[in-house]
Formats: C-alpha cells, sequence, structure tokens
C-alpha cells in the first residue's frame, strides 16, 4: 500500500520558491522606480532648499570677506555675489529672471556647482578667483559666465529668493540655462595662477 504525501515536494517547494523569488524582486524593483518619478517634497536637491545657516545678508557679506562662493553640497550649488549695478548686469540678470537683488550695488545668485560640458562638479579656484573644471578645463568667472575651454555657455543657475525671515531660498527643482558664451558682463581676467591646467 502507497504511503501518502503528507507535505509539499521537493520539486513544488523550488518551483514556489522561484514564483516568490521573483515576484519579490519585480515587486521591489517597481518601487524603486515609481519613487525616481515621485516628486521630491522636502528640502533636499530636487525641491525648495532654504538656506538657513545664516541671512541672505550675512550669505553676501561671507562671499564678499572670504573672496570665495558659499558651496552648499546638499543643494548642488554655489551661491555667489553680483553687481546690479554694473553696466549690463541687470539686462542679463536682474530683469525678469528670478536672481536675488539685495540693494542697487548687491545681489545673490545661486549657481549649480555641474560643468555644462559633461556634468563634472566644478570645483571653485581661490587663486585665480575662476571655476575650474578638472575634467577638461573649462572655466568660469566668479559670476560663472564662460571664459574658456569646451563647454557651451556658462554655469547653469537656480531661482532664488529671499522669505520673510531673510533667509535665501532656492528652487532646486529648475535648472535655468546659464548665459551664452558671450554674456561676458563681468569682465574678470584670472587674479592669480589657475588650479586646473588643461
Amino acid at each position: 500500500m502507497a504511503k501518502a504525501n503528507d507535505g509539499v515536494s521537493r520539486r513544488d517547494f523550488f518551483r514556489l520558491g522561484l514564483i516568490g523569488g521573483t515576484a519579490l524582486g519585480l515587486g521591489g524593483f517597481s518601487l524603486a522606480a515609481l519613487g525616481q518619478l515621485w516628486p521630491q517634497v522636502g528640502g533636499g536637491f530636487g525641491g525648495d532648499i532654504e538656506i538657513t545657516d545664516m541671512s541672505a545678508d550675512g550669505l553676501l557679506e561671507e562671499v564678499r570677506a572670504n573672496k570665495a562662493p558659499f558651496a552648499f553640497p546638499a543643494g548642488k550649488m554655489y551661491i555667489i555675489a553680483w553687481e546690479p549695478s554694473l553696466s549690463g548686469a541687470r539686462e542679463e540678470y536682474g530683469e525678469g529672471e528670478p536672481h536675488v537683488i539685495i540693494d542697487d550695488d548687491n545681489g545673490l545668485m545661486a549657481v549649480y556647482q555641474k560643468c555644462v560640458h559633461l556634468g563634472c562638479r566644478v570645483p571653485w579656484c581661490q587663486t585665480s578667483q575662476w571655476f575650474e573644471c578638472p575634467c577638461h578645463g573649462s572655466k568660469y568667472n566668479r559670476w560663472g559666465e564662460w571664459m574658456g575651454g569646451p563647454a557651451p555657455r556658462g554655469l547653469d543657475r537656480f531661482p532664488a529668493t529671499i522669505n520673510e525671515a531673510g533667509n535665501l531660498v532656492v528652487s532646486t527643482g529648475t535648472i535655468l540655462t546659464g548665459p551664452s558664451r558671450t554674456a561676458r558682463v563681468l569682465q574678470q581676467e584670472p587674479e592669480g595662477p589657475h588650479c586646473v591646467d588643461v
């Protein structure tokens, strides 16, 4: 007399394990793909970032005192000072563009730290007072305007405003195309040796 099988056969066990593992893998992949499509609503890159380290006036003072942009790695940006009173500055950067004007002579801009050539992070060179890409040698003056190299334009920018608390708020979800190669409002030559010699 044949004995009845009370449990799951080895073949059924492996078949169910394979089906279950595949279903879990596809489900995890689907959730990850959906997460990539879902907009970020927090204060991280891709959303509005309020810089609370110091007020907008404090940022301006720090940038001017250090002769260097304020780096904000979490937002993939640099905060730079610009002069709206310089001839052509308001036409290129101030009128109709969401760059911050603090007073007639002072303003702030948020520039994307990514080189517009191939996307390398562009560090600041303290000696030349320019942004200099170490990958292929694109160079940008302290306003992020193109000064040399293979980049097709100046550094891209983010819209910025000052809120009621006096803090700078940068919208990293919107990337504004950088100025053309010919838009050199700031006639700034390098102020010392270059950091990148490509």
